[in-house]
């Protein structure tokens, strides 16, 4: 396919200026966004038409697709904003300098700091990429954006701080090498004019996109925007696992240990190994982040730009026996680093004790820009807190991440964790005295958890459909269900009044007595509080224990046993299973019949091919 630029007047298309076929086929640069720079010098003054044109070089019998995305006119204007948030995906906060770490793994990162804010705990909303990214772009938490599931696309009706922006006159654009974030009906990329996802050299998504191409990108994308007011999101995956760094950051800590390299490995051993890779790739992706900033320093836009950097959530190590992201919340995982650098070097060099959160990025984005506030932010301007705001405001943070579902809040001083799935438990943490969070102090104060376990509850939502059961035949049924998180909207039809269902004080425990009526099916329905919370059936049929052929779920599915946890769509295989679950029964043979009511407001987006190649692509 051929693009071509023309420049004409008085309806006539012109001269062609510039021309580039684009064969995605034959090029992996052609797979992807192609940019195109055109100097307009000679027709400056009077009034011209530019004409974008697209050609076919010959008949083809594939239908192709051509887009021309955000063409924009500039001029070198040197005195316009930028606002530029960078983002290390999986970068631990206690594994950089400016919060401590005894290895040089951010010398770049070190020197930013001395021009920048450091926020000593700053709170991720969510201890994986989805809901904490959708929490940054919105000021909202996961309970109200419902970014919340792998599978869950960021619903059009939040406003995006990009889209506050561009409405405001500024050019927008990211450039992602996170699938997760830029998959196709992520829906994160509202607001920007340009989202670019990276790939790697064969065309296909991978996690394995180094920061050097990143920052090709982002550079090139101002360079594209120059004379304009700019805010570009650039997120590198650099520290995410695997952990590869490129030569020589691969044996740059193992070298220090002066560890043979062929060794059999110890457990420990293994353990020390990843940590020195996991830093390896810390320290390659900050000497690229020091190449950005030395770049936007020689176009002398380094001062007056606003730069946040962040990570959208840390790493667990094995520091409470597990490796990864995403199913604790533990502080290595949602205690990030944060670094604000305000233009012309407001509040330069400060260090801030004060907890904040991922929410209050949008917010002091939009403060130091002028831009207008949307009224669904719930997170404050940081500015605020730099000048004097004392508020002690506790950070609620949440994960429902293959098959675990937590909640809990931070303070400045304790942690409040409770689990819903795959069991029931709570913990709370004395940060202050024991800030690795090894001693559960629960069980030794009572009255702090009821306050916390309270506070934690009020804010996380039901799930968006309804189970319902209903028995057929002759049978006489009595079924208890139990959950580890609370029963709501329970209704019944086809029941007495003496038949109502029963719920105990703490509505965790549903029970309901279903005597036989011919031809007259009898039927329960209810919601659970909160999302990812299981619930479990068990009961009697005509006075004897429940057998798999008694329960059917999904089409023509039986349990396996009792207690039988009934079927979340939210922990099932999407293609698998999901959407069968969803399905009434359409026989009224005897037994109890389980299946789920959709939600009128469903945010979760149908699978095609596209986003699934784009989540196999980060592994388990």
């Amino acid at each position: 396919m051929d693009f071509l630029v023309k420049v004409g007047r008085d309806g006539i298309q012109g001269e062609t200026v510039w021309s580039r076929r684009v064969e995605p086929s034959a090029s992996v640069k052609d797979s992807q966004w192609v940019t195109g720079d055109i100097a307009l010098d000679p027709w400056a003054g009077g009034d011209h038409v530019l004409t974008l044109e697209t050609r076919s070089p010959e008949a083809t019998e594939q239908a192709a697709r051509a887009v021309w995305a955000a063409p924009f006119v500039s001029s070198a204007r040197a005195a316009n904003p930028l606002v530029v948030v960078y983002l290390v995906d999986a970068l631990r906060a206690d594994h950089t300098g400016p919060y401590g770490y005894s290895r040089k793994t951010t010398p770049a990162l070190d020197a930013f700091a001395r021009d920048a804010v450091v926020f000593e705990q700053a709170v991720t909303q969510a201890p994986w990429t989805k809901p904490a990214v959708a929490s940054l772009m919105t000021s909202l938490p996961p309970t109200r954006h419902r970014v919340i599931r792998r599978f869950d696309g960021l619903s059009d009706r939040f406003v995006t701080l990009a889209e506050l922006l561009a409405e405001s006159g500024w050019a927008t654009g990211a450039v992602v090498t996170n699938a997760l974030v830029y998959a196709h009906q992520g829906g994160f990329d509202q607001g920007f004019d340009c989202f670019a996802g990276l790939h790697n050299r064969k065309g296909q998504r991978t996690r394995q996109v180094r920061a050097a191409r990143v920052v090709d990108a982002a550079l090139s994308w101002i360079d594209a925007r120059r004379g304009r007011p700019t805010f570009l999101y650039v997120h590198t995956m650099d520290p995410h696992w695997p952990y590869r760094p490129p030569p020589p950051f691969d044996g740059m800590f193992a070298e220090a240990q002066g560890r043979p390299p062929h060794e059999v490995e110890t457990p420990e051993q293994e353990r020390r190994r990843s940590i020195d890779q996991y830093d390896g790739e810390i320290a390659y992706g900050d000497q690229e982040f020091g190449r950005f900033l030395q770049q936007l320093r020689a176009r002398e836009l380094y001062d007056r730009a606003l730069i946040v950097v962040l990570a959208d959530h840390g790493e667990e190590l094995f520091d409470h026996g597990g490796w990864g992201h995403g199913s604790t919340l533990y502080d290595e995982l949602i205690r990030i680093p944060l670094l604000v650098k305000f233009p012309g070097g407001r509040y330069r060099g400060r260090r801030v004790g004060a907890q904040v959160q991922m929410i209050d990025l949008a917010p002091t984005i939009l403060e130091a820009t002028g831009g207008p506030f949307a009224p669904s932010f719930v997170g404050r301007p940081l500015q605020r807190v730099l000048d004097g705001d004392t508020r002690a405001i506790p950070a609620f943070v949440s994960t429902q991440h293959w098959g675990v579902t937590l909640a809990g809040l931070r303070t400045e001083k304790d942690k409040y964790i409770r689990r819903f799935s795959p069991a029931a438990e709570e913990a709370l943490f004395d940060l202050l005295q024991d800030p690795a969070e090894r001693a559960d102090r629960a069980g030794a104060n009572s009255e702090r958890v009821r306050a916390l376990r309270a506070q934690t509850e009020a804010a996380l939502p039901a799930t968006s459909y309804r189970y319902t059961l209903r028995a057929f035949g002759n049978g006489s049924f009595s079924l208890a269900m139990r959950t580890t998180g609370r029963f709501e909207d329970v209704a019944a039809s086809g029941l007495s009044a003496r038949e109502t269902p029963r719920l105990d004080q703490d509505r965790q425990t549903l029970a309901v007595e279903l005597p036989p009526r011919a031809g007259k099916p009898r039927e329960v329905s209810f919601r659970i509080r909160p999302m990812g919370a299981t619930v479990r059936l068990e009961g009697t049929r005509s006075g004897r224990p429940l057998r798999p052929k008694d329960v059917t779920y999904a089409v023509g599915r039986h349990p396996e046993g009792f207690p039988f946890v009934l079927p979340d769509p939210e922990r099932e295989n999407p293609l698998a299973e999901a959407e069968r679950l969803f399905i009434p029964p359409s026989e009224e043979s005897a037994g109890v019949r389980v299946w789920l009511v959709e939600p009128l407001d469903k945010t979760t987006h149908k699978i095609d091919e596209d986003t699934l190649d784009a989540l196999r692509a980060l592994g388990p």
